[in-house]
């Protein structure tokens, strides 16, 4: 039996309103206890649950607003969280936002001023949130907890500044001439996969992709400071407050990440926006590190599992879950800008499950 074979499609049907196009622009799942799908969307400030169907697949959508249980900012509806890491454990959600910075499209009609948009790199502060909330029968159940954030960026990347590796992709300048313009589609700093195991939080980048060569998960462990917020614990040397674990994907970045017992699973592509391989890997025993790490291509402990099919323009792997509803055991693959093949209508999906063995 070998994993990365397709043995269904599972029906995912939302609401037309208001929330009819979440549909096409899905960016990561995760199960609860009892069964409910949770997903996040690179748009809005909402996250989306659906319980399991009669027939299978998934339904009675609901959206919850992060804003109230999170303490965001309740105006600027389009400040968006882009919400792209997700994980449940216990009665608790996870969830980062992407912490990306966007470089404008050039849309106008002169070149002059096209070119002037192209010069211009933003940052989105809603973007910079790692937070949970507690969840009970398939609904946010009281007030969460996040990272203490600004508009420069948050506990996170304040602890990753001064980072040799990372904080020259940061785009946080400590003054005016100091910003590097660096969009984070360009190899910028991008979290998309978030993943946790005890008391500890992995976080999976699209980039920055190391020399075309490596790409990085930051282990973290936030806990509790009080008044709603979360402060990160000395973990790392030298009393950082992070770790660093570098992965040998052949120039793929992160796009998600979820555990299968002790081995964390990483669905890895592209780190710009265009069509390219998307792979599924295993990272043997990563519950097992306890210090920076580098797995290589040739390092048993690191797995290519299968790759998925490439579609021109269209089925952006985006999400993953363990998931055994076929009858035998599956990994549930969502995309971003989904294909027809994906779409049973206006507001329904269809989610791929491929077998995947266990570790």
């Amino acid at each position: 039996m070998s994993d990365g074979f397709l043995i269904g499609r599972v029906p995912l049907r939302f609401d037309v309103e208001p929330k009819a196009d979440v549909r096409d622009d899905l960016s990561v799942l995760a199960f609860d206890g009892d069964g409910n799908l949770w997903l996040g969307s690179d748009e809005g400030t909402s996250i989306e649950r659906l319980r399991p169907s009669k027939d299978g697949g998934f339904g009675n959508h609901r959206s919850f607003d992060l804003r109230e249980p999170l303490r965001l900012r309740a105006s600027d509806k389009k400040d968006e969280i882009d919400v792209e890491g997700m994980d449940i454990v216990g009665d608790t959600l996870w969830l980062t936002g992407s912490h990306t910075s966007t470089r404008d499209k050039p849309e106008a009609d002169s070149v002059r001023k096209k070119l002037k948009k192209l010069a211009k790199v933003s940052r989105k502060p809603k973007r910079y949130v790692v937070g949970r909330i507690p969840v009970s029968d398939g609904a946010p159940s009281g007030p969460g907890a996040r990272l203490d954030m600004g508009k420069e960026g948050n506990a996170l990347t304040e602890a990753l500044r001064d980072d040799p590796h990372l904080g020259p992709f940061l785009h946080i300048p400590r003054e005016k001439e100091d910003s590097l313009q660096l969009a984070s589609k360009e190899n910028g700093f991008d979290i998309e996969g978030l993943a946790v195991h005890g008391e500890r939080v992995f976080l999976g980048l699209r980039g920055p992709v190391m020399c075309g060569w490596a790409a990085l998960l930051i282990e973290i462990e936030p806990k509790e400071a009080g008044k709603g917020e979360l402060k990160l614990k000395k973990t790392g040397r030298k009393s950082r407050r992070y770790r660093k674990h570098f992965v040998d994907l052949g120039g793929m970045g992160l796009r998600d990440l979820c555990w299968q017992g002790d081995d964390l699973l990483m669905l890895a592509g592209p780190t710009m926006d265009l069509t390219g391989l998307q792979r599924v890997w295993r990272l043997r025993n990563a519950a097992d590190l306890h210090d920076d790490s580098l797995a290589e291509e040739d390092d048993k402990r690191l797995q290519h599992l299968f790759d998925l099919p490439i579609v021109h323009g269209a089925d952006k792997a985006e999400g993953i879950a363990l998931y055994d509803g076929l009858g035998e055991p599956g990994l549930m693959i969502l995309y971003d800008a989904p294909s027809d093949a994906h779409k049973l209508d206006r507001t329904s999906y269809l989610g791929d499950v491929y077998r995947l063995r266990k570790g």
